[in-house]
């Protein structure tokens, strides 16, 4: 039933103190970030030895904050330094929207597909957090991701449709947030595009061994603007140890089972262990946590600093 219901009815059925109003202003970052350097590859060699970050699978979706909402951003940005994780789609008229599913369904007042929805339509729906709770968030397009980000925070944007490169860089690049941005890309071919399209522009993609690492070279990628994911699961010690000889700077994510895992048995020190084998970007569905632990063995806010790296203080 309620999602047919129109959205001003949906939302009116919510208590007054269950969200803020679409146009509150946003919290700003405890540590915002201005890059001073060339590219987020460039940052992370200056911050890898010393400091690791979290990555906020999704945007830090938690109680009352929807995944891949800029509200959502800013208010784990507003506890910690971390890297916010988004999503990017394209609806039918070709505007570029922060979303993960393919469809509407889980995380919105809508149905059906993305992209067989234009932006005017996607523009009236609301947002909804994992536990299916109704905000008054709406769907966030990538330009005003950008437009936010710019000087103020780290973001990994993941490609899901590849023919969208050209635009997701635009629009990246009018937003002058390239210092701020790093893509995920799902081919090689992706990642050869990002580099020809915009070289300043840092990527990730996955490189779960040596063989993968080969390939990638093989394939003439630039590996001065890549971070290594090392995907999720096996802890390949040495494996990390020979990217970081290699001056490149490794990424490996707890999502899913091994976050459920972490929490469901109340184990301790994994993240912290994990910074210490040298992951320099850790992604994770449990960010304050993660974050708790790593500060005490590997902060990243002192690596920052030291990086010259944040910039103002919020008022």
């Amino acid at each position: 039933m309620r999602k047919i219901l129109p959205c001003v009815i949906a939302a009116a059925l919510l208590p007054a103190t269950a969200f803020a109003a679409p146009d509150a202003k946003l919290p700003e970052p405890k540590v915002p970030v201005a890059n001073p350097f060339a590219s987020v590859h460039d940052l992370f060699d200056c911050t890898r030895d010393t400091g690791t970050l979290v990555s906020a699978h999704r945007g830090g979706a938690a109680p009352g904050y929807p995944e891949n909402a800029i509200e959502t951003a800013a208010h784990t940005l507003s506890q910690f330094p971390v890297l916010v994780e988004v999503d990017v789609r394209r609806t039918s008229d070709g505007v570029l929207v922060l979303m993960h599913d393919d469809t509407l369904d889980r995380t919105s007042t809508g149905t059906g597909p993305v992209e067989a929805q234009t932006w005017s339509a996607l523009s009236q729906l609301y947002l909804e957090d994992n536990d299916g709770n109704l905000t008054t968030f709406r769907i966030p397009r990538l330009s005003t991701m950008a437009e936010w980000a710019h000087n103020r925070a780290l973001v990994l944007a993941e490609v899901k449709d590849s023919d969208a490169l050209p635009q997701m860089i635009r629009e990246i690049r009018a937003a002058g947030a390239q210092t701020n941005f790093m893509l995920l890309v799902n081919s090689l071919e992706d990642a050869k595009r990002v580099q020809e399209l915009d070289p300043t522009i840092s990527i990730t993609f996955e490189m779960a061994d040596a063989t993968a690492l080969a390939r990638a070279k093989e394939a003439g990628i630039d590996m001065k603007r890549v971070i290594a994911w090392t995907g999720i699961g096996k802890r390949d010690r040495a494996y990390w140890n020979d990217l970081r000889a290699q001056g490149l700077t490794v990424s490996y994510g707890t999502l899913w089972f091994i976050d459920g895992a972490v929490e469901n048995l109340d184990l301790k020190g994994i993240y912290a262990e994990l910074a210490q084998d040298g992951v320099a970007l850790l992604a994770t569905d449990r960010a304050v946590a993660a974050q708790a632990e790593i500060a005490r063995v590997r902060p990243i806010e002192a690596a920052l600093r030291q990086c010259k790296a944040v910039g103002m203080e919020p008022k």
